[in-house]
């Protein structure tokens, strides 16, 4: 029934990487561009797979020129867990995205991306300690409004393995469409995950955009449909 909802959604309606806002969702990628000064983005969208769903909301913020504050939220409801209260935020995340090369005559642009995850959710929501999570943004600009992506990072929580962060996306500019074809993982000690996502974004106008998503573990069970919501505010 969910799943019906976001593909009755999409075609009613009917990205990240190209368009005139520069979001961090649908996709895994992380975006190297740091939004201007003055400018406020709200990035929104509810993630379902077949026993948890996912309400993530990001606040961005240009304080600075090439620097920009964020705070991450997640609230998550689990059909499995077997407590009274199936559903919580989890711990929320501050961080900033900081400019390391970004000009106008340049195809390669770079960024720094780091966040503190701070154990704020009760306790089954929460990893329950503290956590730096951090990558390295970088972004190639193609021929025909396409562009290569990718993110190398490393979280770290309190007294927890660290844990490797990959993503690798190609997308393309339609107009006010844009498309995108990505994979993503993780790699730690004990546990090792590979990923595929794909999906569609489409610019209502010059500052409110919705997507739609979908993704799949190539190597696990996860399955996701993922539909969102975004607006820059000047």
């Amino acid at each position: 029934m969910k799943i019906k909802l976001l593909i009755i959604l999409y075609i009613s309606f009917s990205s990240t990487l190209f368009s005139q806002i520069t979001t961090d969702r649908p996709d895994q990628t992380e975006s190297s561009i740091a939004l201007s000064i003055g400018h406020v983005q709200i990035e929104t969208g509810i993630s379902i797979e077949e026993n948890q769903s996912n309400i993530n909301t990001l606040f961005r913020i240009g304080i600075l020129d090439g620097i920009e504050l964020r705070i991450n939220s997640n609230y998550l409801m689990n059909d499995n867990i077997s407590t009274q209260k199936k559903s919580s935020f989890s711990d929320f995340e501050v961080g900033a995205k900081l400019r390391i090369l970004e000009k106008d005559n340049n195809i390669t642009k770079i960024g720094f991306l780091t966040h503190l995850s701070i154990p704020t959710a009760p306790e089954i929501f929460s990893y329950n300690e503290y956590g730096f999570l951090n990558r390295l943004l970088i972004s190639h600009d193609l021929k025909n409004d396409s562009q290569i992506a990718y993110n190398l990072g490393y979280n770290k929580y309190n007294n927890s393995n660290g844990q490797f962060i990959y993503t690798l996306a190609y997308g393309k500019s339609l107009d006010s469409f844009g498309i995108f074809f990505e994979i993503f993982g993780d790699e730690s000690k004990n546990n090792s995950n590979l990923n595929f996502d794909s999906g569609i974004t489409y610019l209502i106008d010059y500052n409110k955009q919705i997507d739609l998503s979908i993704g799949r573990g190539l190597n696990n069970d996860m399955f996701y449909v993922s539909a969102g919501f975004s607006i820059d505010i000047y």
